[in-house]
């Protein structure tokens, strides 16, 4: 981490220091006699929206860092518009035919973020950015009342009520200042960034998305929380404690705390920390994140007591337990870990990116298989409870999605290909654990300032049963042909 622009004051060091180690307890205090649990995991993919401005963790976002004084405030933001014209063919190697895709569709979005960044002074800032997709509204049936009418006991009539709400939300909005140029404080909803990684990130414990590999530059969002950050005189190295509050109303014990130190170790930097919430993991990460010449390396290790994510034990045909029977382990020990690199050469135009991931918390290749076998065998049941093929599909797809141990991606992209204006782009992620996968090729042409085509063809492969052949519903191939319009940043 970069060093701040002001020196602290000689002789608040300590003090600053003693603040910051007594907000972290003060926060701490409360769950520190509390039973340790566990861990939840989200999809594979998370959310493909991004925002206007990444504000990072410790370097130009910070107070300690941007503190110049503005007498306007800065407003800017993003527009994106596309349109994407999409054919499937769920299984063409068994018999194609160009004119009768499984399925097609047409698919506009059009999304946009504003953010203002106001600076009155050189020991505040405030920050806050909204976001925007179309539909811009969104529509809920709730509920209301429920009373029996004369039939049988399972006759009951309803009334709802619809509620229509703009499509919008606060993805960022919190204060910087500080105490005697020593001690940095941030508080409000912002993303928290601890890990290194590219497409997979374990060490990514406090926002409220996980990276979605697809798509692995765009911010994720944060909760809310107080941060305080300081920065060690005379070094590079920075200390910082959190205070993560996840809901409106809530019971001071039930306060998630962390802490993170980072050190800058020659051309290194290394970090550790650790999370806790009361009746959650006790959770510990590492990252590491460096360069060998032209080569970015990077590297995240997780390491916690139990886990909150359940694991299927048995898919039986009873309808009264959906079909599953469960456990959960708030005791063993769970790893995950990663490492990575990233290659630039900006003379070629070229990028290189590939990352391994372990996940602890996947299933043994045998269990899994027994899983899927044991639904094969319930699946005339289970479809004729749920109504159709395409209720146990999405079934087998819940039991299946992120079930490995094992997993990889790789990305190329290169610009200016013959031409200035030609640019192509290679996605790959696989499960190693059953050697399936996805594959992206894109070529992407710029007409004029403003619009742009693409071509990219989508590859699902993988043994039968596999995560991505089950995800994709067969080896399936997609043709997509995209126009995107206007999009940009202001």
């Amino acid at each position: 981490m970069s060093a701040p622009a002001h020196a602290p004051r000689p002789g608040n060091g300590r003090r600053a220091f003693a603040v910051a180690a007594a907000l972290t307890f003060a926060a701490a205090l409360p769950t520190a006699a509390q039973d340790l649990s566990a861990f939840n995991e989200d999809d594979l993919f998370g959310s493909d929206e991004t925002i206007v401005e990444t504000v990072d963790e410790g370097t130009a976002s910070d107070a300690v860092s941007s503190l110049m004084v503005t007498k306007s405030v800065r407003i800017g933001g993003s527009f994106s518009g596309s349109a994407t014209s999409t054919w499937k063919w769920n299984n063409p190697w068994s018999g194609f035919d160009p004119i009768d895709p499984d399925s097609y569709g047409l698919e506009p979005t059009l999304s946009g973020a504003l953010f203002f960044d106001a600076r009155p002074s050189e020991s505040a800032r405030f920050y806050g950015s909204v976001k925007s997709s179309w539909p811009f509204e969104t529509t809920e049936t709730f509920l209301t009342s429920a009373e029996w009418v004369t039939g049988p006991p399972d006759y009951v009539s309803t009334t709802s009520n619809t509620i229509t709400a703009p499509n919008a939300e606060v993805f960022e909005l919190f204060s910087d200042f500080s105490w005697n140029d020593s001690l940095y404080l941030r508080f409000g909803k912002q993303t928290i960034n601890w890990g290194v990684g590219y497409f997979f990130s374990p060490a990514n414990v406090m926002n409220l998305q996980v990276i979605d590999p697809m798509d692995p530059t765009a911010q994720l969002e944060g909760p809310v929380s107080l941060r305080a950050h300081y920065s060690i005189p005379g070094t590079q190295n920075n200390l910082w404690a959190y205070a993560v509050f996840d809901s409106a109303t809530m019971k001071p014990e039930d306060t998630a705390v962390a802490a993170r130190a980072e050190f800058v170790l020659g051309g290194w930097e290394a970090g550790l920390g650790t999370w806790y919430k009361n009746d959650s993991p006790l959770r510990g990460i590492m990252t590491l994140s460096g360069s060998v010449r032209d080569v970015s390396l990077f590297g995240e290790a997780y390491l916690a007591r139990g886990s909150d994510k359940t694991w299927v034990t048995t898919v039986t045909d009873e309808e009264a337990t959906n079909f599953i029977e469960t456990t959960t382990d708030a005791t063993s020990p769970f790893f995950k870990g990663t490492t990575g690199f990233m290659w630039t050469q900006s003379d070629w135009n070229l990028t290189l990116a590939g990352q391994y991931y372990y996940d602890g918390e996947g299933y043994a290749n045998d269990d899994r298989e027994a899983r899927i076998a044991e639904a094969h065998t319930a699946e005339p049941v289970i479809i004729s409870s749920l109504g159709s093929d395409a209720a146990f599909s999405g079934f087998l797809k819940g039991l299946i999605l992120g079930s490995g141990r094992h997993y990889a991606a790789f990305s190329l992209s290169k610009s200016e290909l013959f031409v200035d204006d030609l640019s192509v782009s290679l996605f790959v992620i696989g499960n190693l654990s059953d050697f399936s996968g996805y594959a992206k090729p894109t070529v992407s042409y710029t007409l004029f300032d403003g619009l742009s085509a693409s071509l990219s063809v989508a590859f699902a492969f993988g043994l039968t049963d596999s995560e991505y052949l089950v995800l994709n519903d067969g080896p399936s191939m997609a043709w997509s042909i995209g126009l995107t319009m206007g999009s940009g940043s202001f």
